[in-house]
C-alpha cells in the first residue's frame, strides 16, 4: 500500500507522518464530521432566530402588548438578520 509523507513543523519543531491514503481520507472524514457538529448548533439557533422573527411580525398589537413590545420594537427585532443576536 503507497504511503503519503509530509512534515509538519510547528513552533520550529518538526514531525514527520507518514500514513496510508486510507489513513488521510479517514482522517478527513473525522475532520468533516467534527466541522458538522461545531456548526449545527450554531444553524439551530439561526433558524429558530428565523421562525422566531416571522412569528412575531405576524402578531397582532393586542398579542405585541400582552408580551411587553410595541409594534416598532417588533419591526426593529424582525429587521435584524437571523445571524445577529
Amino acid at each position: 500500500m503507497q504511503k503519503c509523507t509530509d512534515t509538519i513543523i510547528v513552533n520550529a519543531l518538526s514531525a514527520d507522518i507518514s500514513l496510508t491514503w486510507r489513513d488521510w481520507i479517514n482522517d478527513g472524514k473525522r475532520l468533516v464530521i467534527a466541522e458538522i457538529a461545531r456548526v449545527l448548533p450554531m444553524v439551530k439557533v439561526w433558524h429558530h432566530r428565523k421562525v422566531s422573527r416571522l412569528h412575531l411580525a405576524n402578531l397582532s398589537d393586542v398579542l405585541l402588548d400582552d408580551i411587553g413590545l410595541t409594534a416598532d420594537q417588533a419591526r426593529a427585532e424582525c429587521k435584524k438578520p437571523f445571524w445577529m443576536d
